[in-house]
């Protein structure tokens, strides 16, 4: 991808969306606002349904995922889809429940909406995640740069250039845990995952190491660390990142659709 060129309706426009829900009004709603938004939509009402949809080709790029369905669970169905087709899903449920959003971030989900719902925060997240499927589609091996939330890491020299375009250093941990979580966006990162990655031994349950990693990493990147909005922690499982990622050789920032800056 080359900066300059903006990402915008155009890169979003023709990706598939698969929205399952047995609400037939819901699924008229979420249908009739993402066709506007350019998006193709598919629907089902049920687990039976969207097998016999992800059977055929092609399979849509993105499915939205009601938590409740009338034949099977979704935070079960969300394990076995991401499992066996790789597909980002977004969870849609009326339980605002954080035991039920840890475990389907934990299976596989990158986002959790709740209803009712906000169209237009809706129409966001779906774009957001459509955009990291379209930057992350690319060829992103061998790139120098990885630009998130107007942050910028140099993964040649290891260093962070702050939105003021002001280099900051990275010690040799704080790197390779932003690596990792980078990697990982919209993931959780276990702390034995850290722990392993970085001094190569297993997590015990009472060091606190990849907490003060942590710490010292939002100091550096997070405007409130009590508040942390790049960086954010899934209390009994890790961390996650849930931010929009461009690879790039090129420093300069790449520019968004205008709805779409930070």
């Amino acid at each position: 991808m080359q900066f300059g060129v903006d990402i915008c309706k155009t890169d979003l426009e023709a990706r598939r969306i698969l929205v399952v829900d047995d609400d037939k009004q819901m699924l008229h709603l979420l249908k009739s606002l993402l066709m506007e938004n350019g998006f193709i939509v598919l629907t089902a009402e049920s687990l039976s349904e969207t097998s016999k949809i992800l059977a055929e080709s092609p399979l849509p790029d993105l499915i939205i995922l009601d938590l409740m369905l009338p034949d099977g669970n979704g935070i079960d169905a969300c394990q076995q889809i991401t499992q066996q087709y790789h597909i980002p899903i977004i969870m849609l449920t009326a339980v605002d429940n954080d035991v039920k959003k840890i475990l389907s971030y934990e299976l596989g989900a990158c986002q959790y909406i709740t209803k009712p719902f906000n169209a237009d925060v809706l129409v966001a997240q779906v774009k957001s995640v459509v955009r990291q499927l379209f930057v992350t589609g690319k060829n992103s091996l061998r790139k120098r740069y990885v630009h998130f939330q107007n942050w910028i890491l140099d993964i040649y020299d290891r260093y962070l250039i702050n939105p003021s375009d002001i280099s900051i250093e990275l010690s040799g941990s704080e790197y390779e845990v932003l690596t990792l979580l980078l990697e990982s966006n919209r993931n959780i990162v276990s702390r034995n995952q850290i722990t392993t990655k970085i001094f190569k031994r297993k997590y015990d349950g009472i060091d606190r190491s990849v907490d003060v990693i942590i710490g010292r990493l939002r100091k550096k990147i997070e405007k409130n660390t009590a508040e942390p909005k790049i960086i954010k922690t899934i209390h009994g499982l890790g961390y996650i990142m849930l931010v929009d990622i461009i690879y790039s050789n090129d420093k300069a920032r790449p520019e968004f659709c205008h709805e779409n800056k930070h």
